[in-house]
């Protein structure tokens, strides 16, 4: 009765795909690259705590958004949630409306969300998908 409660919930569970700049990219500073990625292992951790599937993937203008494309082709994805590297730097808006396009084309329920560092990533999600779990 268990593993049932819990394949039943994997499967009712919210699909967040946070897209993100890779760590490694010009605009990120390299003394702060250690630091973003425990805060993104940490967030990914508490937001799978709090009852979400929560991939964090990158992707830059560079590299472009294949794979990206190709995880909103194949997982089912009810959010797609823009980082904070990409949200808050004007340089990067046409490659944010990139994704944004993407989203609609590849998965058109999917609701798109914006991270900009000044509210925490659960309250964004919460917004449009309400509490799961603690």
């Amino acid at each position: 009765m268990l593993r049932l409660d819990i394949e039943a919930q994997a499967t009712l569970a919210v699909s967040i795909f946070h897209i993100g700049l890779p760590l490694d990219h010009p605009l990120i500073p390299a003394e702060e690259r250690a630091k973003i990625a425990k805060r993104l292992s940490d967030l990914q951790e508490r937001m799978t705590r709090a009852g979400y599937k929560y991939k964090i993937t990158h992707a830059s203008p560079e590299t472009g958004l294949d794979g990206f494309k190709h995880q909103l082709k194949t997982r089912p994805c009810d959010g797609v949630l823009i980082g904070g590297g990409v949200v808050g730097n004007e340089a990067m808006s046409y490659f944010m409306e990139q994704i944004i396009d993407a989203t609609h084309e590849l998965a058109p329920k999917a609701k798109i969300m914006f991270y900009n560092h000044s509210v925490d990533v659960r309250a964004i999600v919460e917004r449009w998908f309400g509490p799961r779990s603690d």
